[in-house]
């Protein structure tokens, strides 16, 4: 993921550059075009949905793309990515990819409650850091916990499934994502 800022009347914005990775697999699509081969794994780790990190792939759809638009909001959030990228960096290949499929985050919230860079974070979003964790635990913590599920299934469907949710939230409706329960 390649982000940069830019100016919008004034004001600073995230400009994403490269959201996606575009995967040739029929054929080659022209003299310059290289063919991904089956079994290789693409993309940055930090954001790779479970089934990405799969050496098929055969099962990537619209909802990859939610579970990378949800760990950018973790990111956010939380000052981190659901799966820290020290971590990731420090394990061996197969080990980053069941942690990929396996592993689950700690909720934002927690996340941020927990981390010693509490204070920085807080600065940045000029927020009291005794009260950052509170701002999101709840709703905010079900809504990216719901678009990084492990379980594709059990995530949002789309990318707007997911924004209708965060919408509701910031207009204090009630939202779609829960609490997992005992089934």
């Amino acid at each position: 993921m390649c982000e940069q800022r830019s100016q919008y009347d004034g004001v600073p914005v995230p400009k994403v550059i490269d959201f996606g990775v575009a995967k040739a697999v029929q054929q080659r699509l022209t003299e310059k075009t290289m063919f991904t081969q089956f079994g290789q794994v693409i993309g940055t780790l930090e954001y790779m949905s479970p089934e990405q990190a799969e050496l098929n792939q055969l099962d990537v759809d619209t909802r990859a793309d939610v579970y990378a638009l949800g760990a950018v909001l973790y990111e956010l959030l939380a000052g981190t990515t659901p799966l820290e990228a020290k971590r990731l960096r420090a394990a061996s290949f197969a080990e980053v990819l069941r942690v990929i499929r396996e592993d689950e985050p700690a909720r934002p919230s927690h996340r941020l409650s927990s981390t010693e860079q509490l204070a920085s974070i807080s600065t940045q979003r000029s927020a009291d850091p005794a009260n950052l964790s509170q701002l999101i635990d709840g709703d905010l913590d079900w809504i990216v916990m719901k678009s990084i599920e492990k379980n594709r299934n059990r995530r949002y469907e789309t990318p707007s499934s997911f924004a209708a949710d965060l919408e509701r939230y910031l207009k204090g409706d009630a939202i779609e994502a829960r609490p997992p329960t005992a089934q």
